[in-house]
């Protein structure tokens, strides 16, 4: 694998504090509002994201890795036992 670039290295550690805050937050919610608020929290990304003039399938792919994070981590941290999830 090819390093990254600074900028790069700079947009990943962004994009995984941010996939941590979200999920974070998410954990706040009672679990069965949780599934509706992906969709509010990927608008949210994809506004920003068109106002950086980033669009296509770069902000495509962005976006799908992004919110694939979030659900992930919150599954895995519901599993885990957090937030009233699975038997710890």
């Amino acid at each position: 694998m090819d390093e990254l670039t600074p900028g790069q290295e700079e947009a990943l550690a962004a994009t995984v504090g941010a996939i941590q805050r979200i999920a974070m937050a998410l954990l706040q919610l009672p679990k069965e509002e949780r599934a509706a608020q992906y969709p509010l929290v990927r608008r949210s990304f994809e506004t920003a994201l068109k106002e950086c003039g980033i669009e296509g399938a770069i902000a495509d792919a962005w976006l799908n890795s992004t919110m694939i994070g979030i659900e992930s981590l919150v599954t895995e941290i519901e599993a885990g036992g957090g937030a009233a999830g699975g038997q710890a």
